[in-house]
């Protein structure tokens, strides 16, 4: 408990690395969580982030995950595992990521913040500051992961005539060359107004469960994405490819935050 509470003090030291769905993307899925809080969760919230909004957090786990003294911490939250059907069981988890993932990482945070009125602040915020990303880096296509598949997408292609990584064309890439078609350049608030559209019914839906069917949701969701390209031959990321992409990947953020919001209403809304 000491260490963690020393890690949450460190982080304020250390600089700062952006990855994963990149500043836009993980912004404004903690935007669209923090506006479906309920009004108990919010207020239990911001004692611990004295107000903070949500989005200043959601960059947390990437920007310290090398950090010495977060490393071993914040293992394995950047990606979960699923089996061929799209399954994800802890004995799945355990056998291919060693527990390190995360959707094991919201059930551990889960059971250590049912007393968090029983807990050091330093713990407690460090628990919403993980929560605010876990639960958008297992929905992004590129942390999706299969027994059979890993999809980490690390191979070079061109778009936009220019060479990137296709992980970094579905966290970032992807996100900004919408902003470009759309002739916009939005922020993460006019972003999450786009996005933050479903209705309670839709919202009900999307939320059903916790973390391992969230993951399952998603894990079903992209899984065609493996098929769309052949590591072995893809030079040229196209317009069709980005067609099929861009609905996808916004459907996860939407997705993403609600779930976010579920998450912390269940834990600070009681």
């Amino acid at each position: 408990m000491r260490k963690i509470a020393i890690l949450a003090l460190a982080a304020l030291l250390i600089p700062q690395v952006v990855l994963c769905w990149g500043r836009l993307g993980h912004r404004t899925i903690a935007e669209i969580a923090e506006r479906n809080l309920t009004p108990k969760a919010k207020a239990n919230i911001e004692k611990y982030t004295g107000g903070t909004p949500l989005w200043k957090y959601s960059l947390f786990v990437d920007e310290y995950r090398n950090h010495p003294d977060y490393k071993e911490a914040l293992d394995g939250f950047h990606a979960s595992i699923a089996d061929c059907d799209c399954t994800s069981p802890q004995i799945v988890r355990d056998r291919y990521r060693g527990g390190k993932d995360g959707v094991t990482a919201m059930y551990t945070f889960r059971d250590q913040l049912k007393n968090y009125k029983n807990l050091p602040d330093s713990v407690v915020l460090f628990g919403i500051k993980c929560i605010t990303h876990i639960v958008a880096d297992f929905n992004c296509p590129s942390h999706v992961r299969y027994v059979d598949n890993l999809n980490k997408g690390g191979f070079v292609a061109i778009f936009n005539g220019k060479k990137v990584g296709v992980h970094r064309f579905w966290d970032t890439w992807l996100i900004e060359s919408l902003q470009k078609q759309r002739g916009q350049k939005i922020n993460h608030m006019l972003y999450a107004d786009h996005l933050n559209t479903l209705s309670k019914k839709e919202i009900k839906k999307v939320t059903k469960g916790w973390a391992q069917e969230w993951f399952e949701d998603a894990a079903r969701s992209c899984r065609p994405v493996i098929y769309w390209i052949d590591d072995r031959k893809i030079e040229i990321i196209n317009q069709e490819f980005v067609n099929k992409a861009a609905p996808l990947v916004e459907s996860q953020m939407q997705k993403a935050g609600y779930q976010m919001a579920a998450a912390l209403n269940e834990i600070f809304g009681k």
